[in-house]
């Protein structure tokens, strides 16, 4: 049994699409019916999958990648504002993705010494930490891992080249030999 998410495992069409879309240097809204411009959008969208999956602790995960969309990109959004929510229920897959400034750029704002992309994602997802200081934050994607690890869902995220995976309780955290503009994040539930 493999221990860790791959990319390659959840390819077809839709998320070769967004992996395509968020890669490019310039774009615009990928597909305004799975765009969220505002956080109510987002929020409404969210209360859409919890009723329609009745999971609240997948749609804390969820809404915990979204809000960090809007909490860490406000007026750093790089041409796209908001974020991309897109379920493929049939797949039982979640993507989320943005067009903002990326973990390592928002950490390095307190973390100036932070060297790659795979060292931020490193430092979001084990320590508590927050871009947004001094606000007293910094729980949330240390919440997405738990949730990943204890509960059999699999998640791989990526930000720069920085990227993480999470499947069978384990966590590896790796250079991916692509760029993200922003975040990724697909959930496998």
């Amino acid at each position: 049994m493999k221990s860790t998410m791959d990319i390659h495992e959840l390819k077809n069409e839709e998320v070769d699409s967004i992996l395509k879309w968020i890669q490019q240097e310039k774009v615009l809204v990928y597909d305004k019916s799975y765009q969220c411009e505002t956080r109510d959008v987002f929020k409404a969208k969210l209360d859409n999958f919890y009723a329609e999956t009745k999971d609240p602790l997948l749609t804390a995960v969820i809404g915990e990648i979204g809000n960090n969309s809007f909490d860490h990109n406000l007026g750093s959004w790089t041409d796209v504002v908001g974020l991309l929510l897109e379920v493929l229920s049939a797949e039982k897959l979640v993507i989320l993705a943005d067009r903002g400034q990326g973990i390592r750029a928002s950490l390095s704002r307190i973390i100036p010494e932070i060297k790659s992309d795979k060292e931020a994602l490193e430092i979001a997802f084990t320590k508590v930490i927050s871009g947004r200081s001094p606000e007293q934050r910094g729980n949330g994607l240390k919440f997405v891992s738990s949730a990943m690890q204890n509960n059999g869902f699999s998640l791989w995220f990526q930000s720069g080249t920085g990227a993480v995976s999470i499947s069978n309780k384990e966590i590896k955290f790796f250079e991916n030999s692509f760029n993200i503009k922003g975040c990724i994040a697909i959930i496998k539930y």
